[in-house]
């Protein structure tokens, strides 16, 4: 048996019942190298890693908030100026983004899933069946394309298509 290096890019938040929601995706050691090597926040951020952890961010209701956030590559970035929302907030790690994308497990098509917590309740167009989000309207837009230039499945392949990013409450 081969050890090889694996990374996971990471995003977690906290949500109004005071518990953490995550979501973890591989990324290739070279992208990983990249945004470890970085010299501060704004030049991680401009990274594969860092663009595609913003837009896993971007999907969530703890963007643009001192709401607790964590991105984790190998070595953790903590937002220290962490809070909880308030229960009146209603934001829960269990109303997640379930994002579906075609890949392939040993040359063999296969489809692979990862989530997102804390989906956005406004601001995302959705399909007709309330439960889809439309691919081609920001900010779903933007994180398919973060996630077809970056993101890994859980078998080391890259993504060739979002099939699907639906609301899943669990």
């Amino acid at each position: 048996m081969a050890i090889v290096e694996q990374f996971i890019a990471s995003l977690q938040v906290g949500d109004s019942a005071s518990r953490f929601g995550s979501g973890s995706v591989r990324v290739s050691p070279t992208d990983a190298r990249a945004y470890l090597a970085a010299a501060d926040q704004t030049a991680r951020d401009a990274t594969k890693v860092g663009l595609l952890l913003d837009g896993m961010i971007d999907v969530t209701r703890a963007a643009g908030t001192q709401y607790y956030k964590k991105w984790s590559v190998e070595s953790n970035f903590i937002n220290d100026a962490f809070v909880f929302p308030d229960s009146d907030d209603a934001i829960y790690r269990s109303n997640k983004w379930k994002v579906t994308g075609k890949t392939t497990n040993n040359g063999l098509p296969a489809l692979d899933t990862f989530y997102i917590p804390e989906y956005l309740i406004t601001g995302v167009e959705m399909e007709s069946n309330g439960v889809s989000a439309d691919l081609d309207e920001e900010p779903i837009a933007n994180l398919v394309v973060q996630i077809l230039d970056t993101a890994l499945s859980k078998y080391g392949t890259a993504f060739s298509e979002v099939v699907s990013i639906e609301r899943n409450d669990i």
